[in-house]
């Protein structure tokens, strides 16, 4: 056994590990460490709280789902919003029962506690956790249009000022972090962006299309993930006019008007399906010409990582996309836009109409993921980690 091979053992079944921010979401960055970790570890998954006003018999049981190995999936109550005067008592005895409970969970102290919100203060070392990380995949401070959550940067900076490390999506966000540290504290903050599953997004595989599609003419651009603000609208409106050839399909959760708006602003040249199983959309990035990432370059999407762009890659489709600063790596296979400019648009569709059929463009864009699997990114985190809990066990 080499050593990095032994140092990585003391990751097996005597660590436990309790992951906030699980939720429902398969491809969620959460659940997929708690899926790869499965094999190794005793893991509790904090998945999306749930509401005692509207299933008030949770409130006398426990809300805790076995699922496959040793994960256990626990939803908290959730704290109303607005409740004047009693939100902040409210939540205190929440955390108060949550304790309590994940303690009933837990065999023993979990040795790593993963928080993925600043709210979750209160309880960094509540749990006796030898250490704890801040495990921010977004900029949780912001909403997707870019602007500040009430309370949320306050709140961020005293989990900054209690957690052990962060590890977050992208180089943007570390920088950010960094300047919320409240002064005279060191904390290590790691980059570690998304990554792809290489068995699902397999370009040898063959896959049927998907009956929406059948009947959405050709070329097609595939636009995946959530449907809200955050998308370039002007930008799309624009070359939709300009390029009226191409279709624009769009797939996922949607925000409320969103879909309405599609239909009404887009005429005929726009379609959107909900959320299918992740197993289920590489057939619809086979069967569509080429894929977008048109985000708005606000605050919130600065700082993201889209997970969508190495999946489109992984598939060996064309990629445009707005200048996401933690895309910028894969600098060659991407066709830039800029926001709100129509034109740009369309002359990357052109570019892209030029490439079809390439073979070797196609491999340069699956060689330009190539290392970033969920197999490569789970490896990084355990690394970090396991750096984490030796730095603790020498102090």
């Amino acid at each position: 056994m080499d050593q990095e091979a032994k140092d990585l053992s003391v990751l097996k079944p005597d660590i436990s590990w309790v992951i906030f921010g699980g939720g429902s979401k398969p491809t969620s960055f959460r659940r997929i460490l708690a899926e790869y970790l499965d094999e190794s570890s005793s893991i509790i998954l904090v998945t999306k709280s749930i509401s005692a006003l509207r299933r008030p018999h949770l409130l006398f049981s426990e809300r805790k789902i076995c699922v496959s190995g040793q994960v256990k999936e626990y939803r908290p109550l959730h704290t109303p919003e607005r409740i004047p005067g009693l939100r902040r008592f409210l939540q205190s005895l929440n955390h108060k029962r949550f304790l309590r409970e994940i303690g009933s969970f837990c065999q023993k102290p979990p040795a790593v506690v993963c928080y993925d919100s600043p709210t979750q203060f209160p309880l960094v070392k509540q749990l006796g956790e030898k250490l704890s990380i801040y495990l921010a995949v977004d900029d949780r401070t912001l909403t997707v249009e870019g602007e500040g959550i009430p309370g949320e940067l306050e709140a961020e900076k005293i989990l900054l000022s209690r957690v052990d490390m962060v590890i977050c999506i992208s180089q943007v966000l570390a920088a950010r972090l960094r300047t919320r540290i409240p002064s005279g504290i060191t904390l290590p903050i790691h980059a570690l962006p998304n990554g792809y599953d290489k068995k699902i997004f397999n370009i040898e595989r063959e896959y049927p299309e998907p009956p929406f599609l059948v009947g959405v003419p050709r070329p097609r651009i595939l636009v995946a993930g959530h449907i809200s603000q955050r998308i370039d609208w002007d930008g799309l409106l624009s070359v939709a006019r300009a390029r009226p050839k191409w279709m624009w399909v769009f797939l996922g959760p949607a925000d409320e008007g969103m879909k309405e708006r599609i239909a009404r602003k887009f005429a005929k040249r726009g379609f959107y399906h909900p959320p299918v199983l992740v197993n289920d959309v590489p057939a619809w990035i086979s069967h569509c010409d080429a894929s977008a990432v048109p985000y708005r370059l606000n605050p919130f999407t600065l700082a993201s990582h889209p997970l969508k762009a190495m999946e489109y890659l992984a598939m060996g489709k064309p990629l445009l996309s707005t200048r996401v600063p933690s895309l910028e790596g894969y600098d060659g296979v991407v066709e830039w836009v800029e926001e709100g400019v129509g034109k740009s648009y369309a002359q990357a569709l052109d570019r892209i109409l030029r490439q079809d059929g390439n073979p070797e463009i196609e491999t340069m864009r699956m060689r330009a993921v190539a290392d970033d699997s969920w197999d490569a990114r789970v490896d990084q985190f355990r690394k970090i980690v396991l750096e984490g809990l030796n730095s603790g066990n020498k102090s």
